[in-house]
């Protein structure tokens, strides 16, 4: 229903068009099923949308249903985030009338509510509804520019641009619940005094009590080659010991590859500490697969996959 909304530009009336589509192949339970019966709605002539705007159309562009008055009509329709005057028009368009004849002809379109004036005479602009833009492009497109839209080709490359708008926020929106459970795993380790790591972490080999005096995020360090690396949380015990952990609020499980990437870190980090004891810790909000497990414990690496304790 998302997709059917941002394709129909929630134009509740084309909404219901397409819902309700006599669209012979319409199928709104995919992607590519809903592209080709919004492509219907516009491009088939005798759809309910289509039908419902041509007769609109012809109606109010009878008196200027000529190719220029057309051409100016799409334009605005196309472009109705700004207003245009006649010699704008006339230079966009490389139109071979004079201004005069096209302020006539905008006259006239203003009259048959298809554009809009702006607050000066001279001004004008497309009605701002997408729906009737698509219409005219489909009518009139072919005639004006000598080549019909792919429209269908066209909806079809707005739902790619929408997947990748949706996975783009689905990445952001993970990288900040990964910070909040960092920032919960900081906060807790800076409140609560005399603490055992297994108290938060399973599979800990260290049972030390630990009284937590610094607890950083995000504390950069660096490989031999040059190679810059990040430890999601480092919290330093005045006993000596320091807890280095890792955060993943992924949906699916932490393969052993991400595991060992960060044993490779806690390395790192314990051989530029020397005199320190590192204690390595992973949250994994969405779990391991059993060989990064099996990988934690072989490591000493402490492992949950709940937040329940913070």
């Amino acid at each position: 229903m998302v997709l059917i909304g941002e394709l129909c530009m929630s134009d509740t009336f084309f909404i219901s068009c397409v819902m309700q589509s006599s669209y012979e192949r319409r199928d709104l339970t995919t992607a590519e099923g809903v592209a080709d019966t919004v492509n219907h709605e516009i491009t088939d002539r005798y759809s309910e949308m289509s039908r419902t705007w041509g007769e609109y159309i012809q109606l109010t562009l009878a008196r200027v249903n000529d190719r220029h008055a057309k051409a100016i009509l799409l334009h605005l329709s196309r472009h109705s985030d700004r207003y245009w005057t006649p010699g704008e028009i006339r230079e966009a368009l490389s139109l071979d009338i004079g201004a005069g004849r096209i302020r006539e002809k905008l006259d006239l379109l203003v009259e048959a509510d298809v554009i809009e004036w702006g607050k000066a005479d001279i001004d004008f602009r497309g009605l701002r509804d997408g729906t009737l833009n698509l219409i005219l492009r489909s009518r009139f497109e072919k005639e004006i520019g000598t080549f019909a839209p792919d429209l269908r080709q066209e909806f079809h490359e707005e739902i790619r641009r929408l997947g990748k708008e949706r996975d783009r926020l689905r990445g952001a929106l993970s990288n900040l619940s990964g910070k909040v459970a960092e920032m919960q795993i900081a906060s807790a380790f800076r409140s609560r005094k005399r603490f055992a790591l297994s108290d938060f972490f399973s599979g800990v080999t260290d049972t030390a009590r630990l009284n937590i005096t610094d607890v950083r995020c995000g504390v950069p360090i660096q490989r031999d080659d040059g190679r810059n690396m990040e430890l999601d949380v480092v919290a330093e015990s005045d006993c000596g010991r320091v807890v280095v952990a890792e955060v993943k609020k992924w949906r699916t499980p932490v393969r052993r590859n991400i595991t060992e990437d960060f044993s490779e870190k806690a390395g790192i980090f314990s051989q530029q500490n020397p005199g320190r004891t590192v204690i390595p810790a992973f949250l994994s909000m969405g779990g391991f697969t059993k060989d990064a497990l099996e990988f934690c414990r072989t490591r000493g690496i402490g492992t949950a996959d709940k937040i329940e304790h913070f």
